[in-house]
């Protein structure tokens, strides 16, 4: 697949770490600033949400079209939002993973990552534990996630390896 485009986003926050698309517009963090970011597909910002005054190190993002749900490292929790910024939930996920790194959602369940126990967990969206995967022979540093409706995809930087995973 040939290369489309780039947006430089460095003048905005020189640390770009997690991004997700609502279908219309994308939605990045940046630990620089500890913001999310809401950008068209042309690269112009639309929105600034600050998050550091929620958690200090927001690490990854997914949407399931209505809601944000981001991951913080510090306080280790999933936190959904609305599009606008307000607050909605803080699911405490620290005492499942001290470790989180990657999320994403499938429209029913959250999916998100853990390195310290290097499993792949599955909540519903009111927190409650599902199902949890072992993944730690495939990849001890699971670091993104996505799903496409049938399949879990994500990426191991142990290996270097990106996964398709049957849900």
């Amino acid at each position: 697949m040939p290369f489309v485009r780039s947006f430089a986003v460095g003048a905005i926050d020189n640390r770009p770490f997690g991004i997700t698309t609502d279908g219309k517009y994308l939605w990045w963090i940046g630990l620089q600033n500890r913001n999310i970011y809401q950008m068209d597909k042309s690269g112009n910002l639309i929105r600034t949400i600050n998050v550091g005054a929620i958690d200090t190190v927001p690490r990854a993002i997914t949407t399931d079209g209505k809601y944000l749900w981001w991951i913080g490292s510090s306080n280790l929790n999933i936190y959904q939002m609305d599009k606008s910024g307000n607050l909605i939930r803080t699911i405490d996920i620290g005492v499942i993973d001290n470790a989180p790194k990657g999320i994403t959602t499938d429209g029913k369940y959250l999916w998100w990552t853990g390195s310290q126990k290097q499993n792949i967990y599955q909540m519903d969206k009111s927190g409650n534990l599902i199902r949890t995967i072992d993944i730690g022979a495939i990849d001890g540093l699971i670091i993104g996630i996505t799903t496409d409706g049938k399949y879990l995809w994500f990426c191991g930087d142990t290996h270097n390896i990106i996964v398709q995973w049957a849900k």
